[in-house]
């Protein structure tokens, strides 16, 4: 759900009269200093696929931004109308659930093994594709200077949780622009890989830094300390620094339910708590998006983000990384992942 009240200064919050708004598959959230008609005709392209370059619309110099998915709609008249629609129900083409690098900052790099590229398939009626009509796969070809690297047959994830997803995995050969292709259509998604210097995503071997996140006994300045609706969720225990150097596994969820409660972000955090029970043998921890969102919004500024974000200058949601007992990172998603992802994360710990 793109919550308006965090998206108001945001780059949906100036197109919240587009009809497709609430569907687009990758939001980020920056202070965005154009009006508000660029902002609905730079939306309104990425629909179209006139300019495939804008379907991420990056940050200015503030630079804070975070994602979140379209959200699936699952009740009403309106799914009943999409399931029997023709041009609702036959694919138009791929959009990525992740920062394609040229308007965000790329998070896929060279040199360090699988790299995942989520992507959802759009139907002709420019929405994503519902759970009922959704491909059980798709073919992707990928081509790097004129070349296929590989063409990769993905299976779609999320069904009835949300958005459906097709998670391309291929492990990038050099550093550069890639093309992403499908038989079903003419648009063609371009995409960077860039060396691990270039980018800020910590990767599988690597170690996490350690950092004092909120706890229950110490918030830190971040209220709420979570926005799960219903009540906090139970991982603010012990800080990232304390798990880090117990001798014990840590997963770490960065996410924000309350502004993306039905798809991927407030999802994830259940999936966790899901999974994550009777694990006495781990250290879970869940870091909120946002410092501190209700003062930010009564004083008309833009959302500070956590200090843990500000720290690593992270620029999207969700996250979750598995460590083992040396903090070393064993396994990690980002942008979109299933329940059943996160129990495969887990089971790596």
């Amino acid at each position: 759900e793109l919550d308006p009240r965090i998206y108001q200064r945001s780059v949906v919050g100036h197109v919240e009269t587009f009809e497709h708004a609430p569907t687009v598959s990758f939001v980020i959230l920056a202070s965005w200093k154009s009006g508000p008609r660029e902002s609905v005709d730079t939306v309104g392209r990425m629909w179209r696929g006139i300019d495939r370059r804008t379907f991420l619309i990056g940050a200015g110099a503030s630079g804070l931004l975070a994602a979140c998915g379209g959200n699936e709609v699952t009740t009403g008249s309106g799914v009943a109308d999409r399931v029997d629609s023709e041009v609702a129900t036959t694919p138009d083409r791929l959009a990525p659930r992740f920062p394609d690098g040229f308007r965000a900052p790329s998070a896929a790099v060279v040199g360090h093994g699988l790299q995942r590229f989520p992507f959802i398939v759009v139907a002709q009626d420019q929405l994503p594709m519902l759970s009922e009509t959704a491909p059980l796969s798709v073919d992707i070809e990928v081509i790097l200077n004129g070349e296929t690297i590989t063409t990769e047959s993905v299976d779609v994830r999320g069904l009835g949780q949300f958005t459906p997803f097709y998670p391309l995995e291929f492990e990038p050969p050099e550093a550069g622009s890639y093309i992403a292709r499908t038989e079903f259509s003419e648009f063609d998604f371009e995409f960077l890989v860039v060396e691990r210097e270039d980018s800020g995503v910590f990767q599988v071997g690597e170690q996490l830094p350690a950092f004092d996140t909120p706890t229950f006994d110490d918030p830190r300045g971040v209220e709420p300390i979570s926005t799960r609706p219903g009540g906090a969720s139970p991982f603010h225990e012990i800080t990232l620094t304390e798990a880090l150097s117990n001798g014990r596994p840590t997963a770490l969820l960065i996410a924000t339910p309350e502004f993306c409660r039905t798809d991927v972000c407030g999802p994830s955090l259940e999936f966790l708590i899901e999974h994550g029970a009777g694990r006495d043998d781990i250290d879970i921890i869940h870091q909120e998006v946002f410092e501190n969102f209700q003062r930010d919004s009564d004083a008309g500024d833009f959302p500070e983000l956590a200090p843990l974000l500000r720290e690593w200058d992270w620029a999207f949601e969700p996250t979750m990384y598995v460590m083992d007992a040396n903090g070393t990172i064993v396994g990690g998603k980002h942008f979109a992942f299933d329940s059943d992802e996160v129990a495969e994360l887990l089971d790596l710990i």
